[in-house]
C-alpha cells in the first residue's frame, strides 16, 4: 500500500478541511518522516492544551 500523507493525518485527528487546493498537494507530498513530525508535534500541542489552543488553527501550526 503507498504511504497517503493526507490520510494519516487525517487518521491522527489533523484537520485538513480548511486547507487550499495547493496546500493540500504541497502537504500530500510530504514524506513519511515529515508526516510522523507533524503528528508528534500535535500530539505535544494537545497534550498542553487550552496554552497553545490559539495558536493551532485547522490542525496546522501557526
Amino acid at each position: 500500500m503507498t504511504f497517503d500523507p493526507l490520510h494519516e493525518l487525517a487518521r491522527a485527528g489533523i484537520d485538513l478541511s480548511i486547507v487550499g487546493a495547493e496546500q493540500r498537494e504541497v502537504v500530500g507530498s510530504l514524506s513519511e518522516a515529515e508526516v510522523a513530525l507533524l503528528v508528534s508535534i500535535h500530539e505535544q500541542l494537545r497534550e498542553n492544551a487550552p496554552e497553545v489552543e490559539a495558536h493551532i488553527v485547522g490542525g496546522l501550526l501557526f
